[in-house]
């Protein structure tokens, strides 16, 4: 194919993963912040919010695995639009809910089909970019899709769930994945060669590069660790004394980095081969603003932009490491396992920090789990030394 209608292919590939990514992080993120509502709705305690957050990973990090391997062998269309219709399936379920459990339950249910998209949107892009010197950018503009989900959620569904109600929301979130799916349905199509033979998941798990387990561990300590942040962010400004909306703006400055700076980043880290650097300062930064967040003994506006260098680095380094450490007919299985260490990140994370909330009514011990999660993160980047590199065409 020639140059100009090869990038045009390629950049198709882009849009692909990248609305998928949307659709997964806006199954992730509508919930923070319409907790403050759902909490006065509902009745329901730090805890159960913590858990309403992680139960969206506990499938995840059973089938991501499952659905990463079946990505290599059925192709992304029909991957894809399966977990485009179990997606919907389960927003409808989760906004039509009225009692803890059957939110709990819709949730669940709702993290296979958003497992699903973040792997294919990640296999999608990085299966087309690696080998090329667009690699870093790619995988870098790949990471601005969950902080513009954030982002959206953060300054459109605070102020909407007040007006509205909690289920608001998650309306939006399903009119999105309605869009998304007629758009796949109708545009997308697998690459003749997408399609390969493959041995048993075991078999396949067996011959993965070890360092992808060791990105894994990474990835779910940071997850686990910036998932504090994400999920209680909007209540801890809001006990501080701030409006539901004016919390929810703050929170937006975490996503200021991510989306203005991911791909500059993806690509400079590539470039330079600085991606474990990348990774432990990410993850270093983000314990020490944690700590000072928690402690109160800082500014929040300053501390959100630092912890938005933070959010925009970790994705950035992670994701600019794991094409060289996938295998071409088996990429599907690796980002399978990263979204399954991703899960365990998230399930871990707000739970954890839900319940020392509430044993010592403060988001003080929250905060300090969260900082103890990032050194955990920066200590595992030691693993990936002699990451191996090679060469962009």
């Amino acid at each position: 194919m020639a140059g100009s209608d090869g990038m045009k292919t390629k950049l198709g590939y882009l849009a692909a993963g990248y609305g998928l990514t949307v659709a997964f992080s806006l199954a992730l993120q509508f919930l923070p912040p319409v907790i403050p509502v759902l909490r006065t709705s509902l009745g329901i305690s730090a805890s159960q919010a913590g858990t309403l957050m992680s139960s969206l990973a506990v499938l995840g990090i059973v089938v991501s695995p499952l659905v990463g391997y079946l990505a290599d062998r059925w192709g992304g269309r029909a991957v894809g639009l399966l977990g485009i219709g179990l997606l919907l399936a389960t927003e409808a379920w989760f906004a039509l809910s009225r009692s803890y459990v059957s939110l709990l339950f819709a949730r669940l249910c709702m993290g296979t089909g958003s497992a699903m998209l973040s792997i294919l949107g990640a296999q999608i892009i990085s299966e087309h970019y690696s080998g090329t010197k667009y690699l870093g950018a790619a995988m870098g503009t790949m990471n601005t899709a969950v902080p513009l989900g954030i982002l959206a959620s953060q300054l459109a569904f605070a102020p909407l769930a007040a007006a509205r109600g909690w289920q608001a929301p998650v309306w939006v979130c399903l009119a999105f994945t309605v869009l998304l799916g007629m758009v796949y349905l109708l545009r997308y199509r697998d690459p003749t060669h997408s399609v390969h033979q493959q041995p048993s998941l075991l078999q396949g798990m067996r011959q993965l590069d070890g360092r992808v387990w060791a990105l894994g561990a990474v990835w779910m300590l940071w997850n686990a660790g910036s998932m504090v942040v994400l999920t209680f962010a909007n209540d801890l400004l809001v006990s501080r004394g701030l409006s539901v909306q004016a919390a929810g703006g703050v929170a937006a400055l975490l996503m200021l980095f991510p989306i203005a700076a991911s791909t500059a980043m993806g690509h400079l880290l590539d470039r330079h081969h600085l991606q474990n650097a990348g990774a432990a300062a990410a993850c270093l930064l983000l314990a020490v603003c944690v700590i000072l967040l928690g402690t109160n003994a800082a500014p929040a506006v300053p501390l959100f932009i630092a912890m938005s260098v933070a959010m925009a680095l970790a994705p950035s380094a992670v994701f600019a490491t794991a094409p060289y450490l996938m295998r071409d007919q088996q990429s599907g299985l690796g980002y399978g396992v990263l979204a399954g260490m991703l899960n365990i990140g998230v399930a871990l994370g707000p739970v954890v920090a839900g319940a020392a909330k509430d044993a010592t009514g403060s988001y003080l011990a929250s905060c300090v789990a969260a900082a103890v999660l990032e050194v955990l993160g920066a200590l595992a980047v030691l693993l990936l030394r002699g990451v191996p590199r090679t060469e962009a065409a």
